[in-house]
């Protein structure tokens, strides 16, 4: 779908306009106030309430009691739960870390796994903590609190319900990654905190890069690049980057996805241990497993988005999937979906007894609102508002299907739907340079809030288009004076030729090549002269 231009500063911008002048307006397109601290945030601070969970888990620790982490199985639950491990372990051996599986546990605390859990390791915990989870989790803490005494810590951002759990103590901010609280509240027993997993977590969970989360990115990149534990190191080589120019979107689309896709297609602890590790040549293990996972998990995503594909009714507001396809790729197919048809998307799996499902939305819909409208359809329900996940028993799919397509049709029946891209501003080529590039990007790390500088660029004349890529889906341009490369554009080659003028809009990069350094073009969109 093509989306709608949104030009941010109005005025082109010459080629003697000076570069202070231009970053001043990608500031203020940012709605930044403070341009010394966005420039250099301050270390990451923060005004949870912790000291009540901290007195708790102390007095577990000085007690010699044991202690039950409860992660999540995303980038961010892994993160949250290796950052706590680490900082807790070396005070109290009797800390347990747990990443639940996907498939057999479900998403968030399961009294079922908490007990089978305590069978298997012939432990009896007197303390758990989530984090990354537990905000809706009442019901089961109830069930577990029906059979044994226990104290219980939750740390979570996720939406709370009506309910707030009762429990020992809470930790909780919409504001942050679960990684992001778990850094917070490990600092208050290790000065030493995994900052870089906490950026890792942050980033990949999609958290707003301004703020706080901001500085725990700047500074947790710092820690990567400069100190990276063995497990981030190796998991850094076998996905081909430099540690030295490790950035926010490695994060998010490099390494995230490999810590990610083990716990789609199989047990998540693997990423966990690949975190903690401090053995180089196990660490190297484990990476090389997750690379393995992240490939095998591409295949099944496009054989899934193509069956999925299939069987949407584009007529509707909502696109409402229902397949047997594999759980853990279905929130990836509904996220690749909602980006094709700039639609909200249900995708359900219905292998087993129990239905999965997974969904995605635009921000004219809020997901997880428009699903709580609809409660006795869900055994359980949770998430954000532009994604949610939930199980459901198969025969109230159709009931669902039912309801929420109407809701969404006539919610969003007034709503122009079109995506849009936000340009910057129109730039003259020859403000393209090296020197440019390097002084724009001390706006980074990019990400949601703090978008990566999209430009305008006219008339550019076509000096050569090339075909790239091991699937031949890419472009290679000569662009006047500039190198350009088009990711996903393969399909513009028929139609550019030596001596045609392009309007692009592009992101600036630089590219290094036999120790030259010179301005590269990332092009979003092509536009004919």
């Amino acid at each position: 779908m093509n989306p709608r231009l949104n030009l941010l500063w109005p005025h082109p911008l010459t080629s003697s306009t000076p570069i202070n002048k231009l970053i001043g307006i990608l500031l203020k397109n940012r709605s930044v106030t403070s341009v010394s601290d966005f420039l250099q945030p301050p270390p990451p601070q923060t005004d949870l309430k912790l000291k009540k969970a901290v007195s708790i888990i102390n007095h577990a620790i000085s007690s010699k009691q044991q202690i039950l982490i409860y992660g999540d199985y995303d980038v961010d639950g892994i993160t949250a739960t290796a950052i706590l491990w680490q900082s807790l372990y070396p005070l109290s051996q009797n800390v347990t870390p747990y990443i639940p599986h996907r498939l057999r546990d479900g998403y968030g605390i399961s009294a079922k796994s908490f007990f089978r859990l305590q069978k298997e390791k012939k432990l009896k915990f007197d303390l758990i903590i989530t984090v990354d989870n537990g905000i809706v989790a009442d019901k089961e803490f109830a069930k577990i609190k029906a059979r044994q005494q226990i104290k219980i810590v939750v740390t979570d951002h996720h939406l709370p319900g009506k309910i707030l759990p009762k429990v020992s103590a809470i930790v909780h901010s919409p504001h942050l990654s679960g990684a992001g609280i778990s850094w917070f509240l490990s600092r208050q027993f290790d000065s030493k905190a995994d900052l870089g997993l906490a950026a890792l977590g942050t980033v990949a969970d999609c958290l707003p890069l301004t703020g706080v989360n901001r500085s725990i990115v700047v500074y947790g990149l710092t820690s990567l690049r400069v100190n990276p534990s063995p497990g981030i190191k190796k998991l850094v080589d076998i996905s081909g980057l430099k540690l030295s120019s490790l950035s926010a979107y490695d994060l998010g689309f490099v390494l995230g996805p490999r810590i990610n896709a083990v716990g789609r297609l199989s047990d998540p602890a693997t990423a966990l241990r690949l975190l903690c590790s401090r053995n180089l040549i196990q660490a190297g293990q484990y990476a090389k497993s997750l690379d393995d996972y992240n490939h095998r998990r591409q295949q099944l995503q496009k054989e899934s988005l193509d069956i999925s594909d299939k069987l949407i009714d584009t007529t509707n507001k909502l696109l409402f999937v229902v397949a047997n396809i594999n759980p853990g790729i279905i929130g990836l197919v509904a996220g690749r979906l909602c980006e094709k048809y700039y639609l909200p998307v249900v995708v359900i799996t219905t292998e087993g007894d129990t239905a999965k499902g997974s969904c995605r939305s635009i921000p004219e819909l809020n997901i997880i609102k428009t699903l709580r409208k609809f409660p006795k359809y869900f055994i359980d329900l949770g998430g954000h508002p532009a994604a949610a996940g939930f199980s459901i028993l198969p025969e109230n799919i159709p009931k669902l299907k039912k309801r929420i397509i109407a809701f969404a049709n006539q919610h969003l029946s007034s709503v122009h739907l079109s995506p849009h891209l936000d340009i910057d501003a129109q730039i003259d080529p020859q403000l393209v340079t090296a020197q440019n590039i390097i002084a724009v990007n001390k706006l980074a790390p990019y990400g949601i809030g703090n978008p990566e500088p999209l430009f305008l660029i006219k008339n550019l004349p076509v000096n050569s288009v090339d075909l790239i890529g091991q699937n031949r889906d890419h472009l290679k341009l000569r662009l006047g004076n500039l190198n350009a490369i088009a990711f996903r554009k393969g399909e513009y080659y028929s139609q550019l030729k030596p001596g045609d003028y392009l309007n692009i809009i592009a992101h600036l990069s630089l590219n290094t090549w036999n120790n030259v350094t010179s301005p590269q073009l990332i092009v979003k969109e092509i536009i004919k002269a």
